[in-house]
């Protein structure tokens, strides 16, 4: 016969899932049984686990955040034992000890029924319990990735949402898309349909490519794409903008879209203006790129409607680089309502250049200074700059500024009145001794300038030399009077010579003076004491003539006496004779002191235009006695210079004593050559007598032309001619040079000036 007994006990351990068969003795609820699976979860010992309280073998986790908090499950139980009805928790964490002892949180829902029995009174609760840990750690995690994507999308500096469904649900917005949609707070968004929102979208183009990311899962890019949206005047109005549609997959499922926008409607409408006017720019861009420097157009928005090549080189960008640049990112100090000022009077008037920073793509800033004008190009205002790198002007100045100290350091230290001027005359720098020389601080005569210093009537002089030097950049040099500190006017000798900039430009005029008024007092009483002797000479010499005259007179008288026999004696002739020859050279010495002194008192003789070859005609009249007695072959070659201009007294007299002495002074060896040829330079006439005498020893030629010095003693001579036309010759402006070798001849060569 078959047993029909049920055993419920074995049925109930045998059961799948995890299940605990519980007393209702609220509030330790022991357990009366355990399934196979749950003991096996567990890791415990039937016989350690039934009979004991369910609080006891599965103690709460005291840190767990639950869904209904931490101590539901004593509440659940309690609850289904007072209601008599079935209670489930959807949340609750126990800790469990696997294998190795480690103690790990786990989540589980949770079900309890009651079982009432025939009185209606609660026997036993069944309580059963899934493992949930699996679920709950993935919804966290992506509740995690959830929260990190919000946080960048909040944070994200370019406008987006997130958007869930065909309807295209907003679930999540930053700031910058809230701005761009016109909307104050994400309240105003959130849970609302794109069209309610925006409801003019709702039949444009952008809605449909939202909704066709969300089904077929596929991206899309789209750049300058055109949306009508409300202006601020609440009109709708074409904007522009790069957008990106990113479709949001999860567990393989495209459960949103995230929206990526920029608005590009700037860009595009000034890109549209110049394509709308491409001809006057591209004739712009044509000339810009021929030129050698860096031309920028502006907007004035702050953009560039072109930067040519070299400015593209100078910033360090490429052409594609430079489309999004704007004026700040160029310019290093840009202020944007000094750029708007500055563009609106460029479209007024001419302005002048402006110094700035530029900053280099690298992040380098450098110096330039910016020619600019206004231009309109299509009907549009524009600003033109030419920017010139200043970096090593900047060098310059500084090495300049360092150059001025060191160069006022030596000023300052020496006793030279030393001053430096700006082009314009006007004072830029004077030395610690001009200031004591005046009496007045630097900056005090900077403002007064010299005219207060300078006598009346040798300002207009004085200003006429410095204005004249300065303007044909010439060294100049000249003597003037200036009042010092205490009321005396001194001489000063002034010297001044430009100076230039490494670039050739003139920096000014910087000179030094020096007081000469005890020289001036030194060189009058020389002048008066020359004065003096050349008087003296000329008396003396006066003076003399009357008694050598008596001399003479006497003498010639004895000579005409009748003959005795003591006159006629050989003794006394020779006696007379050596008389008469001393009184014949008195009276040429006395002769030659006189036209000395005239000459000396002459200075400067009034100069006339003379025919030269007709002088040399007359003198050679003169000498054909001595020429022929020479048996001298004269040639003269003076075409090249017909007319001299030079006092005709003198000019005969340096071409006498040249020749005179060519003749004199011949060589007993061959026969007497003398050339006499004339030529021109820029400043002279310049006369050359050649022979091929005696010539003369090198180094006697500092004696050549010295006063009643002779080299040769075998003719006569008195020593003082060549004296005489070294002498004529620089009182009117000219000089004399000789080339000589004893024994082969000599070359003279006057220089008259033109």
């Amino acid at each position: 016969m078959i047993d029909k007994t049920v055993n419920f006990q074995m049925a109930f351990e045998a059961l799948p899932g995890n299940t605990l068969l519980l007393e209702p003795n609220a509030p330790q609820f022991t357990i009366l049984a355990i399934s196979d699976e749950l003991l096996r979860l567990s890791a415990q010992n039937r016989t350690d686990v039934v009979g004991n309280s369910v609080f006891d073998i599965f103690p709460e986790y005291s840190a767990a955040v639950t869904a209904d908090g931490p101590s539901t499950l004593r509440a659940s139980l309690q609850n289904s034992l007072r209601t008599k009805q079935p209670e489930r928790l959807t949340l609750i964490c126990y800790d469990e000890s696997d294998a190795e002892g480690a103690v790990e949180a786990r989540y589980w829902s949770a079900h309890t029924k009651p079982v009432l029995n025939s009185a209606g009174e609660v026997q036993y609760l069944i309580h059963t319990t899934e493992d949930i840990t699996g679920q709950v750690r993935t919804q966290q995690r992506a509740q995690e990735n959830e929260s990190r994507f919000r946080n960048v999308v909040e944070q994200a500096p370019v406008a987006i949402t997130l958007t869930r469904g065909l309807d295209v649900v907003i679930e999540s917005i930053n700031t910058p898309m809230l701005r761009m949609l016109g909307k104050a707070t994400a309240a105003e968004v959130l849970g609302k349909m794109m069209v309610e929102v925006l409801p003019h979208v709702g039949s444009q183009v952008i809605l449909e490519m939202a909704k066709a990311v969300t089904e077929t899962g596929q991206a899309f890019r789209g750049n300058e794409v055109p949306i009508k949206m409300l202006s601020d005047n609440g009109e709708l109005e074409q904007r522009y903008y790069n957008v990106s549609y990113t479709p949001l997959i999860e567990a393989g499922l495209v459960t949103g879209v995230i929206h990526l926008a920029i608005d590009v409607t700037e860009q595009v409408r000034a890109r549209q203006e110049v394509e709308e006017h491409s001809e006057e720019l591209k004739r712009f861009k044509f000339m810009a790129d021929q030129a050698r420097d860096p031309f920028i157009l502006m907007r004035e928005d702050g953009s560039f409607a072109y930067l040519n090549h070299k400015a593209l080189e100078a910033l360090g960008y490429t052409e594609e680089e430079a489309q999004n640049l704007r004026v700040p990112d160029v310019d290093a100090i840009h202020d944007h309502e000094g750029f708007a000022q500055l563009f609106a009077l460029a479209q007024r008037e001419t302005i002048p250049k402006v110094e700035t920073m530029h900053k280099r793509k690298n992040g380098q800033l450098f110096p330039v200074e910016v020619s600019l004008a206004g231009l309109l190009l299509g009907g549009k205002p524009h600003l033109f700059a030419i920017p010139r790198d200043i970096t090593q002007q900047k060098k310059f100045t500084e090495a300049l500024r360092e150059s001025e100290e060191r160069f006022r350091i030596m000023a300052d230290a020496t006793p030279n009145l030393v001053w430096a001027v700006h082009p314009d005359s006007t004072i830029r720098y004077v030395n610690k001794a001009f200031v004591e020389f005046v009496g007045v601080s630097m900056e005090e005569y900077a403002t007064t300038g010299w005219s207060a210093y300078l006598p009346e009537e040798e300002l207009e002089f004085a200003q006429k030399t410095l204005t004249e030097a300065i303007r044909s950049r010439t060294i100049y040099s000249m003597e003037h009077r200036m009042r010092r500190q205490d009321g005396e006017y001194r001489w000063l000798l002034a010297q001044g010579a430009p100076s230039y900039y490494p670039n050739g430009e003139i920096y000014g005029y910087v000179g030094s003076a020096i007081d000469i008024t005890e020289l001036k007092k030194a060189n009058e009483q020389l002048v008066r004491i020359n004065n003096d002797l050349d008087n003296f000479v000329y008396t003396a010499s006066h003076d003399l003539k009357a008694p050598i005259s008596n001399i003479e007179g006497l003498l010639h008288a004895l000579l005409r006496t009748p003959s005795t026999e003591s006159m006629q004696s050989e003794q006394v002739q020779q006696l007379l004779g050596m008389m008469q020859e001393s009184v014949e050279r008195f009276t040429k010495t006395i002769a030659n002191l006189t036209d000395i002194v005239k000459l000396q008192k002459e200075n400067k003789e009034e100069t006339v235009q003379i025919q030269l070859a007709e002088v040399i005609e007359h003198v050679l009249l003169d000498l054909e006695a001595q020429r022929a007695l020479a048996d001298a072959r004269v040639e003269v070659e003076v075409t090249a210079c017909p007319v001299i201009r030079f006092s005709a007294k003198n000019l005969r007299s340096v071409v006498f004593n040249l020749l005179s002495n060519a003749l004199k002074y011949r060589s007993p060896d061959r026969a007497l050559r003398v050339q006499l040829q004339c030529s021109i330079t820029p400043e002279y006439d310049v006369l050359s007598v050649t022979d091929n005498g005696l010539g003369i020893e090198s180094g006697r030629l500092d004696q050549l032309f010295t006063m009643f010095k002779r080299f040769h003693d075998h003719v006569e001579g008195s020593g003082i001619g060549l004296y005489m036309v070294k002498k004529m010759v620089e009182n009117a402006g000219g000089k004399i040079e000789v080339e000589t070798e004893a024994g082969v001849g000599s070359t003279f060569r006057v220089y008259f000036p033109h």
